[in-house]
């Protein structure tokens, strides 16, 4: 039977059909009525579960919405006056049983721990970057030292305590008229690493 079938509308109504039959039928037609409500009622509740989780997912853009964000403010720095610098962190070790609560949770950690003008992308599978707008370098490095300090806190926790084995971050400030693919290999070259 098609999914639009009415099971309301009964066309077998005329049809000749002893009462077993008839009993047979009504009894089959009440069962299909029954498991295609109670099939969209499950469909509907995945629906909000599905909008829900896409609404609780944290800020995290992917590298080429990343690339053109970071473009866009450092023509801004450059335009208006400004500085900008750049976090790339690295999460090796992952657990594969864990590893996408892993990296939920370190996208968690990184879009909740900096401002709501910042902006977080993932690179690659287990690398992330941060664009921090008006922070000098100093306050990048504090910035990454305790980003990472909270990631080894929060990813302990993951997986009955199966963490990844190091958290590798970078900073990098940019000068007049660099793009963002020099701020991210001087963040890589400059990685400090931290584990537990």
């Amino acid at each position: 039977m098609p999914r639009s079938f009415d099971f309301s509308i009964d066309p077998l109504a005329s049809a000749a059909l002893t009462i077993e039959q008839r009993r047979v039928w009504n009894a089959f037609r009440g069962e299909m009525a029954s498991a295609l409500a109670k099939n969209q009622e499950l469909e509907e509740k995945l629906r909000a579960y599905e909008q829900q989780k896409i609404a609780d997912e944290p800020a995290v853009l992917t590298r080429v919405d990343f690339n053109r964000e970071v473009a866009r403010m450092l023509a801004f720095d450059e335009r208006y006056g400004g500085m900008s610098s750049i976090l790339y962190f690295d999460v090796e070790g992952m657990n594969p049983t864990t590893a996408d609560a892993t990296l939920r949770e370190v996208a968690s950690v990184l879009v909740h721990g900096v401002r709501s003008s910042d902006i977080v992308g993932r690179l690659a599978p287990d690398e992330f970057g941060i664009l921090l707008m008006r922070c000098d370098n100093a306050s990048a490095w504090r910035k990454a030292e305790s980003l990472s300090a909270t990631l080894q806190d929060a990813l302990a926790r993951v997986g009955e305590g199966l963490s990844p084995t190091r958290i590798s971050y970078g900073a990098y400030t940019f000068r007049d008229n660099e793009d963002l693919s020099v701020g991210l290999k001087e963040a890589a070259q400059l990685m400090m690493s931290t584990s537990r």
